[in-house]
This record gives C-alpha cells, sequence and structure tokens, in this order.
C-alpha cells in the first residue's frame, strides 16, 4: 500500500496532519493510500539545516510513495520559500515526489476559514455563533484568538485541540 510520510513542524501538527491527510485522500477516494507517522522537524531552519537527514528518514518508511512537507510560515514569502526549497530538494535526486505545503502564518489560521463549522459542534466551548470576518491569511496570532473566544479557564492548546478541530474543519473551503 503506499504511504505518504509527512514532515511537520510541531506536536500539534503530528496529531493533526494524518488526520487532514486521510479526510483528503477519503474524498477523493485513495483508499488504497496510507499515511505514515509524520517526523516532526521543528521549524523551517531547522528543516534546511538537516534536509537530507530528514527526507532519508522518510524514505525509510516501508512502501514511502511521497512525501510532505508542511510547515507554518510566519513572515516569509510561500512562493519563494517553496522556491528555495525545491532546489534543496531538487539536489537530492529523489526517486520519490516531495510536495511542500506552507500553511501562511499557521496551521491555525486554516480554522478561521471553518471558523463556523467548528464552533458548531457540540464537543467544543467556542460561542455557537462564532464567525472569524477577517483576511484569513493575514492573521497573525490565531492561537491567542482561538483562546480569547473561549470561556474563562479554557484556552486553545495545540497538542490537546488541533487534530480535534482539524477533523471538524471544512476541507472544501
Amino acid at each position: 500500500m503506499p504511504c505518504i510520510v509527512p514532515i511537520v513542524e510541531g506536536h500539534g501538527e503530528k496529531d493533526a496532519v494524518p488526520l487532514l491527510l486521510r479526510r483528503i485522500l477519503a474524498l477523493y477516494e485513495k483508499w488504497n493510500w496510507s499515511v505514515a507517522r509524520p517526523i516532526q522537524v521543528g521549524n523551517l531552519i531547522k528543516l534546511k539545516m538537516k534536509l537530507s537527514s530528514f527526507i532519508k528518514y522518510a524514505l525509510k518508511y516501508k512502501d514511502c510513495a511521497g512525501i510532505l512537507i508542511l510547515l507554518d510560515l510566519d513572515d516569509g514569502c510561500p512562493a519563494i520559500e517553496n522556491k528555495n526549497l525545491t532546489e534543496l530538494i531538487n539536489r537530492l535526486y529523489l526517486h520519490c515526489p516531495v510536495t511542500i505545503v506552507f500553511a501562511h502564518r499557521e496551521y491555525e489560521a486554516w480554522f478561521l476559514a471553518s471558523i463556523e463549522a467548528i464552533a458548531c459542534d457540540q464537543n467544543n466551548k467556542f460561542p455557537h455563533n462564532l464567525v472569524f470576518t477577517k483576511d484569513v491569511e493575514s492573521t497573525r496570532g490565531v492561537k491567542e484568538w482561538l483562546s480569547s473566544q473561549l470561556p474563562s479557564g479554557y484556552s486553545y492548546k495545540p497538542t490537546v485541540d488541533q487534530a480535534r478541530l482539524t477533523n471538524l474543519i471544512d476541507i472544501n473551503v
């Protein structure tokens, strides 16, 4: 069974990204694909410093048929950083495809695009009438904004909430 090996930034993404990928695979009826446990790299700088090692590690996964690099891009330009990273990857002469996805600003910004659907879920503490009207991709401090929408005593925690909220986003948005 062909396998996608994700390379991700943080602890929250280690649980969330496989769920997101499985939802996308199901949407396209790619039932014969599996998703490996992600490799956590920290950030773009750390990935670039040890790119060859991370890629070699990903290729050791059984049936690795593709690698997905998904990182937050706090301040950079996604197009420029994608081009730079692609050039580094091309020097490795790999036998399988590598796809690069940058979450502009942060992964949690994707929740903002689906905040109404997330707010309607009965298993969270967000107000059911919650909306987000600003530009999702230019917003900074999404984790803090999410925390500010919760009742007193609650806060958004990536290791606890990111996977659950990922299951609630509208992947058709």
